[in-house]
This record gives structure tokens, sequence and C-alpha cells, in this order.
């Protein structure tokens, strides 16, 4: 299996995680935060544990984003999902960060030690990359739904003037032009005093 590929669908797994710890305020979910806070007993080594994870979870995507992306093109659940996973994710990310922002701006001299200002900095970044790994889930997410769009119009216009195997012969061979190369072929074997139908069946044959 390629590697950028399952490269990929851990980072969507790792960013996806944070979706959870974005949301915390909503009671049925504050369960997760106090468990986090039993184990590490320090909201700064929390926070920093969401950002790493958040960060790798972006480096990898990157990594495998256009693997990824080919994988499940085409797919409907995949790229609904993602479509909404993102919106979740921006959505809350940039609450999250608002919500931090006006906190800390309305009384700055809450920050008193270099630990307080850590942990809002770490808070900051956090929610800005959950913005942004929203943000580009959406534009993946729109670019899919593109895809499967042209895609599905040029298999229709395909599959109306020649046979499907056939076509898809060509895409897999010529996928600059698949029609243009198939069109040559059939005017060229024309030439030879054949009808349209029987060049096609032939190049059917020779496709077998």
């Amino acid at each position: 299996m390629n590697l950028k590929l399952i490269l990929g669908a851990i980072g969507t797994v790792l960013i996806a995680c944070n979706i959870l710890f974005f949301v915390h305020w909503v009671i049925p979910l504050r369960f997760i935060v106090f468990w986090a806070l039993d184990v590490f007993q320090d909201i700064a080594i929390l926070y920093g544990l969401f950002l790493s994870t958040i960060i790798a979870g972006f480096a990898l995507y990157i990594i495998g984003r256009k693997e990824f992306s080919n994988r499940v093109k085409g797919n409907k659940i995949a790229f609904g999902l993602l479509m909404f996973l993102g919106f979740i994710l921006a959505a809350t990310s940039f609450t999250f960060l608002s919500m931090g922002t006006s906190i800390a701006s309305s009384d700055w001299g809450a920050l008193r030690s270099s630990k307080d200002w850590a942990t809002f900095l770490l808070l900051s970044v956090w929610s800005g990359l959950g913005v942004i790994s929203g943000i580009l889930w959406l534009i993946d997410g729109a670019n899919l739904v593109e895809d499967k769009v042209l895609l599905s119009k040029k298999s229709d216009f395909s599959q109306t003037r020649y046979p499907k195997d056939l076509i898809a012969k060509y895409v897999k061979q010529y996928p600059h032009n698949p029609t243009g190369v198939l069109e040559w072929h059939i005017h060229k074997k024309m030439k030879e005093s054949k009808t349209r139908g029987q060049t096609i069946e032939e190049l059917i044959k020779e496709s077998e």
C-alpha cells in the first residue's frame, strides 16, 4: 500500500481527534478534558499534548494529501464527511480561539506568570492550526466534489460514444487525451475500408 496514503489517513485521524477537545465545553464531552487533566495534572502540558497532536496530524496530512484525495475521489461519503468535519473543526477552533483571546485581552494582568503566557500561546497556536486544518479540509472536500462532477461528465460523454471497456483502456494508457487518441486510431483503421462499427469491434478485441 502507498506509504503517503497511509500517512495522510493517519494525519486525518489525528486532526479529527482534536474536534472532541475543541468542543469540550459541551457538557456531554466534558469528561474527556476532566479525564485528561486527571492524567496530566497540568493544563499547560495538556494543551501542549493537543498542540503536538494537531501538528503531527497536519504534517502527515500534508505529506499524504494528494494520495489521500486521489484515494477517496468519487466517494460521496468521504468528501461529505471531510467537508462536514472541516466545517466543525474550523468553526469550533475559531470560536475557541476567539474566546481565549477575548478573555485574555479583557484582563492581560491575569497572565501573571511565564507559565500563564506559555499556556495562552499554546492555546492560541493550537486553535490557529485547528482553523487552518478545517479550512484545508473544506477546500479539499470542495475539490473532490468538483472532480467528481468533472469525472461524471467525462464518463457520460465517453460512454455515449465509445464502449466502456474500450474508453477505460485509453484513459489508462493515454490519460492526457484518451478520446483524441482513440478517435485517431479509429480514423486510421477506417482508411482500410472498414466501417466505424467494425473498427471499434476490432479495437475492443485488441484490448482484451
